[in-house]
């Protein structure tokens, strides 16, 4: 607790509060202008913007996950304060540390994102509304992904002090993330950011004679979760591994 306290001091002139509820009003605006379109108490409202909002969150997400890992190593890389840092603090502390401060500030991101898609899923009367549990469900699957991003980015965020090579990791996994979107279930889970779509339980279907676009449920994707995961816990484990062989 000591350690991710120190990691949150350190970003007290960073300003990742206010890009923590910047993202996730970036995130309601541009589903908003989709939920904008359909009708005032429509019946499949809130289906369309869960539909919706991973797809954006696989662009916006993925670079606020990349920005949160780079930002959190970069304060210790600036004037080679990472060897000092080092050698008063164990490794296998400083680095479970900074992905704790990661989880916690995509975990606050993704949950007033979620609040807001129930505010303006009550605003429009949508006939569909989640129960706490359903939002809850909905959260996690954000949260699942965005923290992979992150884990992964922090890996090389350690490795090289030049941030230019993570945030580029972020963009590249954000770009890769909204195409994989459009490929099979195969490619989508060879990108972190591809299990955004795969988590998602909503899908749409559009009729092309009649023009009508239907939102429909699918069951949850347990094992795309539990692939995520273990994705998830193998690149922690390597690259903790080698953090704790750093030389300093």
């Amino acid at each position: 607790m000591r350690a991710l306290s120190l990691e949150f001091a350190k970003l007290r002139r960073k300003n990742v509060w206010l890009i923590c509820l910047g993202v996730a009003a970036l995130c309601l605006m541009w589903v908003a202008t989709d939920a904008a379109r359909a009708a005032q108490g429509a019946p499949d409202g809130t289906a369309s913007l869960l539909y919706m909002t991973p797809l954006v969150n696989a662009i916006v997400l993925t670079l606020f996950a990349a920005v949160v890992s780079s930002r959190l190593c970069e304060t210790d890389h600036e004037a080679q304060a990472l060897k000092e840092l080092l050698c008063l603090q164990r490794p296998g502390s400083l680095f479970a540390a900074k992905l704790a401060c990661s989880l916690v500030l995509i975990t606050a991101t993704v949950m007033l994102e979620t609040a807001g898609l129930a505010m303006l899923a009550s605003y429009k009367s949508f006939a569909d509304q989640l129960g706490i549990a359903g939002l809850a469900a909905f959260a996690a699957c954000q949260i699942g992904p965005t923290f992979t991003v992150a884990a992964v980015v922090q890996a090389v965020a350690l490795r090289w002090e030049n941030q230019f090579a993570s945030l580029a990791l972020g963009l590249s996994l954000s770009l890769a993330g909204l195409f994989s979107l459009f490929f099979p279930p195969a490619v989508q889970r060879l990108v972190p950011s591809g299990y955004f779509g795969l988590l998602s339980c909503v899908r749409m279907d559009w009729d092309s004679v009649t023009h009508v676009t239907s939102f429909y449920t699918v069951p949850f994707a347990w094992g795309d979760a539990a692939l995520l995961a273990a994705i998830c816990a193998a690149v922690i484990a390597v690259s903790a591994a080698w953090f704790s062989r750093k030389e300093l």
